[in-house]
């Protein structure tokens, strides 16, 4: 299918579902047209277009129907405002003061909460220079300045390279540039024993951090996970559905920590979904007895699993997530767990 072809589709989903505007390709760039108030003279409406700071490009059909979409609500109800769409033309020099409002206004079109704004869209467009042009060679030298194989660098890389598909900026070798940190390099001395768990659990201090690292570490809980998380009769742990994954069950593994770890009788930490997580881990990790973050017992539990047998469909399902990422991060437990399965099948 033609470019042309794939734009007349996408305003026809936009003429049906009301959104009082359509896209439409204007030399390298993809562009909003809508009946817009004047610039100069509110008084005025009239046929104006929009630039989204797109390239004329399949891969730009998504984002652009997106803000198509976001247009249309605020001509819904009344809320469009021009300075919410000034952005630079494709080719256009581009500031790093306007890289980082569209920074900005990316993000408010994708998200409701400001969590992910200040956890990683924030501190990553921070990292860039006060001033100046802003070039896909900027975002390159930011990423690469980063260490090699590590989060904070594949998040950036990730983060900038949004940015740059939306103001023009060739992407690929920023997202590129980034690759090399997933789940799956975690090592076995990334991860505690459970005496070790249990030891650290006797250094917190306060009940309820010692709550929430009990929940952690017996359910693999994502510590955002534990705000409305009940534990029914049988010791499960119900998660509801306002989480990162919806509702699910997590049973507990080993059964013993459900008392050992007081879970039903200790207070819970005040905070919310939104900031547990941060709160948590500055207490826990950053200036408490964890050498790591909350976040590592649930790559515990997950490969507690796995050694007890509990098969990785069921697991994935326990853990709130596919069977691909549940099967990709742990891969090297399960054929280790596997191939020990096999070994009773022959004498050695």
């Amino acid at each position: 299918m033609s470019l042309d072809a794939a734009l007349g589709e996408l305003n026809a989903r936009l003429k049906a579902g009301g959104h009082r505007c359509s896209i439409e390709q204007r030399k390298a760039s993809l562009v909003l047209r809508a009946t817009l108030v004047d610039r100069d003279d509110p008084s005025i409406q009239r046929r104006q277009r929009i630039t989204m700071g797109l390239p004329a490009s399949y891969a730009s059909l998504p984002d652009a129907e997106r803000q198509a979409i976001e247009l249309g609500h605020q001509l819904r109800t009344g809320t469009f405002s021009w300075s919410h769409w000034d952005a630079p033309e494709v080719g256009d020099t581009l500031s790093v003061d306007a890289f980082r409002e569209a920074g900005r206004r990316l993000y408010e079109q994708r998200f409701k909460t400001e969590t992910s704004w200040d956890k990683k869209w924030r501190p990553a467009l921070n990292k860039l220079p006060p001033s100046g042009p802003m070039t896909e060679a900027v975002a390159l030298r930011i990423v690469r300045s980063l260490r090699e194989g590590t989060a904070g660098r594949r998040d950036t890389a990730n983060i900038l390279a949004q940015v740059c598909r939306a103001t023009g900026i060739p992407p690929e070798n920023v997202q590129a540039a980034g690759r090399g940190y997933t789940s799956a390099s975690l090592t076995p001395r990334d991860i505690p024993t459970d005496k070790e768990i249990e030891r650290l659990y006797r250094l917190i201090k306060l009940p309820h951090w010692r709550w929430l690292y009990g929940m952690c570490a017996t359910y693999g809980l994502r510590p955002h996970e534990a705000v409305e998380a009940e534990i029914d009769p049988e010791g499960n742990c119900v998660i509801s559905d306002d989480t990162k994954t919806g509702n699910r069950i997590a049973w507990p593994v080993p059964q013993r920590w459900v008392e050992r770890f007081e879970l039903g009788g200790l207070p819970r930490p005040p905070q919310g979904k939104d900031t547990i997580a941060k709160v948590a881990n500055d207490y826990l990790h950053d200036r408490g007895p964890l050498p790591w973050g909350l976040y590592t017992l649930r790559h515990a539990y997950a490969i507690r699993l796995i050694t007890k047998g509990i098969p990785a469909d069921i697991g994935c399902q326990l853990m709130g997530h596919s069977l691909e990422i549940h099967t990709r991060t742990y891969r090297r437990w399960l054929q280790a767990e596997k191939l020990t399965a096999l070994r009773s099948n022959f004498r050695l």
